[in-house]
């Protein structure tokens, strides 16, 4: 995570002397100019970073200092206007150790959201896509610099793809007919890839004016990994919303599920559910749903509130899952989610949001996408509850964010034989709490100090570890399109196999082109 703070902090400091000025047609003043009116540019960067640690191996018995050299060309793509709406943000970073060098490689990083208009207000597309650093087991070493030698370290590459249809039936009701398609591999040979399959259709008729809507959808899902078994999740419901008022809206669920995921044969039961959505202010939203499913229940909670200085959100959401706390394709991250609520009451039309939120966080050295907890990878279904706490406080010169999560997982394919975390029953659960405060020294110039604690546990011969990192770093502008920022870190893990502590100083030149 303070790998990817100070990818932020460096990439995105070359715009941290204009990351103030206003926005000028969706676009912030300074950045790649507009095309044919559209809102579309271009913004590529190159970052240099220099860092000395004293233990590069991660090791108690055979800590060796290095000097690691990384340098990252990164491209933004970002287009707010026309028929293709969205962003792509990929960095390529290549690593050179000056003791180690068995250990240089490549590394990739990308996030991109992308929504196309095929054939207007018809025919549409979803592409996600992203690859990050992730831990191959929750219980191996973890670390929070991805640039560190480590054997546990993977990396994750997870692309979706989203076709999909809808309009109106005799103007009464609307219909979506939709395929989504997934993909999910790792650079481990000895860990599981997967993919999924899931086909739905969905009509339904919902009027703001009518005190009863409707509405009745039907699934597919197939589950596919390269070790273990392929299963398949088949489901049918029909949902009564019933508006007591505005602000409150009822939402009662009948349905039916039949899946083969629990046992060889497909089992079917019915699936009961119940949900509510009250929204009192523009600033306060609730939504919570709760279903009976084969594995059990089922539940999703939400709740955002914001005030002029103050953002809040918390997330409860149990359901099946392939993987465990991997990255949620189709959101940016913790941090940009928290400040793209916080900016709505400034700038409502999104795409311009979207802008003086990035150039926002560039400016404060915050990454939009750090995560509390790496996550792990999974060879069969899992069952997971994940839980999340985010707040975000904007001072005059001092920002900020708090974030808290808390995730369980337990494999739900008790026919699967593979190895990986969850084997022999095991429930692998992770909690991580992680405080940023950025405070601005000048317009141009910001220093930032980072805590966090990432904790693994399991309930089945699985040990104990625990991740503590701290950093300190300033950015600064060195010209309009050059930046610097200078770092120092330390982080210790607890572990009853391979306990380590590091330290290190970084330095970065950025460069925006």
């Amino acid at each position: 995570m303070r790998s990817a703070l100070r990818r932020g902090a460096a990439l995105g400091a070359s715009i941290v002397a204009v990351a103030g000025a206003p926005a000028v047609h969706g676009q912030i003043a300074g950045s790649s100019e507009s095309t044919g009116g559209r809102g579309f540019s271009v913004t590529p960067s190159l970052s240099v970073t220099e860092t000395l640690t004293d233990n590069s191996r991660l090791s108690t018995t055979d800590r060796q200092s290095d000097l690691v050299t990384q340098v990252t060309p990164t491209i933004r793509i970002d287009s707010t206007g026309g028929r293709v709406r969205g962003f792509l943000d990929y960095s390529l970073t290549g690593l050179v150790y000056a003791r180690n060098t068995f250990g240089n490689e490549l590394q990739n990083a990308l996030n991109a959201v992308v929504n196309v208009e095929a054939i207007e207000n018809w025919a549409f597309l979803d592409a996600y896509a992203n690859i990050s650093q992730q831990s191959a087991s929750a219980y191996g070493t973890r670390s929070a610099d991805s640039t560190l030698i480590n054997a546990n370290r993977t990396e994750v590459r997870t692309f979706t793809l989203s076709p999909y249809l809808k309009g109106r039936l005799a103007g009464s009701a609307d219909y979506e007919v939709r395929l989504t398609q997934n993909w999910t591999r790792n650079s481990t040979a000895d860990t599981a890839d997967n993919s999924s399959t899931l086909a739905s259709v969905r009509v339904g008729a919902d009027s703001s004016s009518r005190m009863l809507n409707w509405s009745a959808d039907a699934s597919h899902q197939a589950y596919d990994y390269s070790v273990g078994r392929s299963t398949v999740d088949d489901r049918v419901r029909g949902l009564l919303y019933v508006t007591v008022d505005p602000q409150l809206r009822v939402t009662l669920i009948v349905g039916r599920e039949e899946s083969d995921i629990e046992s060889v044969d497909k089992v079917g039961r019915n699936t009961p559910g119940i949900g509510i959505d009250w929204t009192p202010s523009k600033t306060t939203r609730l939504s919570a749903q709760a279903e009976r499913r084969f594995f059990g229940n089922s539940h999703s909670l939400t709740f955002e509130h914001r005030t002029p200085r103050t953002v809040w959100s918390y997330s409860d959401v149990q359901d099946i899952t392939t993987g465990f706390g991997q990255p949620i394709p189709g959101t940016v991250g913790t941090a940009y989610d928290l400040f793209f609520a916080q900016f709505a009451s400034q700038q409502p039309d999104p795409a311009l949001r979207a802008g003086l939120v990035n150039a926002f966080l560039q400016a404060n050295g915050i990454a939009p996408s750090a995560q509390v907890f790496t996550g792990s990878l999974a060879s069969a279904v899992t069952r997971q509850r994940r839980q999340q706490l985010s707040f975000a406080l904007l001072g005059i010169r001092d920002t900020v964010t708090f974030g808290a999560s808390q995730t369980q997982g337990l494999r739900v394919d008790t026919g699967a034989t593979v190895a990986d975390d969850f084997a022999n029953g095991n429930q692998v659960r992770s909690r991580g709490v992680s405080v940023g405060v950025a405070h601005r020294l000048t317009p141009s110039a910001a220093l930032n100090v980072l805590g966090a604690i990432d904790r693994t546990s399991g309930t089945v011969a699985a040990p104990t570890t625990t991740l503590r990192s701290i950093s300190l770093y300033l950015t600064g502008a060195i010209n309009s399109h050059s930046s610097y920022s200078l770092g120092a870190h330390h982080s210790q893990f607890s572990s009853p196999t391979n306990p380590y502590q590091e330290s290190g100083v970084t330095a970065v030149l950025g460069m925006r082109f």
